[in-house]
């Protein structure tokens, strides 16, 4: 069983009592929180992640995951620098193809309506998702250091880039007033 809310999957479990899926179903849609779901239903799972979204700290959350991560497709200092732009933080991090990328929201799908940051060559390249082209997010420019790319993105940020919304890009195009 898989539980999303707002483009997040917050909990999943297997069982094969069709009594506790259907006590979990139902908690679920009741509105119960995860550790009532999981009090209520033991073999329910979730992490640090999901208690981050239901506290609405998922962006935090996320960052302090990746600077303290070990995987190798996580740069590390590439991580550090945009951390320390307050305006990239305020955004929700994710990863894809190496990539770090940044959503205007906490929930799949995102937006990618802010530039991309790949390692590349020793180097940087920041790029357009939204301007995608069949071969590819369309270039910006290219950068010896991870302070130069997040610069490149940070001047391209949209002008009403606030704090990552709750929710998907769905439900952030409801609320944007653009």
């Amino acid at each position: 069983m898989n539980f999303w809310e707002r483009g997040v999957l917050m909990a999943k479990g297997t069982t094969t009592s069709l009594d506790a899926a259907a006590t979990a179903t139902g908690a679920w849609q009741a509105g119960t929180n995860l550790e009532g779901l999981r009090s209520a239903c033991p073999f329910i799972e979730y992490g640090p992640l999901a208690e981050a979204h239901e506290r609405g700290d998922a962006a935090e959350a996320k960052w302090t995951i990746y600077r303290h991560t070990s995987a190798s497709h996580v740069d590390h200092e590439l991580i550090e620098a945009a951390y320390a732009e307050p305006r990239l933080r305020a955004l929700f991090p994710f990863h894809s193809h190496r990539s770090l990328n940044f959503s205007r929201c906490t929930g799949f799908p995102y937006t990618h309506d802010v530039p991309v940051i790949t390692p590349a060559n020793g180097g940087y390249l920041v790029t357009w998702w939204k301007t995608r082209s069949p071969h590819g997010p369309a270039g910006i420019g290219e950068a010896d250091n991870p302070d130069d790319a997040v610069a490149m993105v940070v001047a391209r940020l949209p002008n009403d880039c606030g704090p990552a919304v709750v929710g998907t890009v769905d439900d952030f195009d409801k609320t944007d007033s653009t």
